[in-house]
Parts: structure tokens; sequence; C-alpha cells
């Protein structure tokens, strides 16, 4: 499943894939640029996006991330 958010005025792409045991793999683009990924933990894959927008603000915030 994918789903486009805004983060700091700018389209990013979430791309979801469920990995076993409420495990899912989310891959972060900004077009064809894969900028980060991360590993949720959640009962069921909408509950992934806000989980995952939150991880990349934070690293945004800290420097870890550059959009």
């Amino acid at each position: 499943m994918e789903r486009n958010m805004n983060v700091n005025g700018r389209e990013i792409n979430f791309a979801t894939t469920y990995d076993g045991d409420s495990q899912y793999n989310v891959q972060v683009r900004s077009g064809e640029k894969v900028i980060t990924m991360y590993k949720i933990a959640a009962e069921t894959e909408n509950e992934v996006f806000p989980a995952a927008l939150a991880h990349l603000k934070a690293d945004v915030e800290m420097g870890n991330v550059n959009l």
C-alpha cells in the first residue's frame, strides 16, 4: 500500500510491505529517490502511515534526514 503525504512543503511517498509479526517495512521516497526506510510495528496497515510520518518528521528535525 502506498500513500503520499506532505512533509515540509514536499510531496513524500510512503510505501509499505508486511514483514510478518505485525512488522511493516516502510520505504520513504521523494520522486524516484529513496530517502530512508523504517520498520514499524502496527496491528493494521492504516496505523503504519501516521507512525512513519512521525518518524520522518523527527529525523528531519534532528538532522538525520535531509529532504
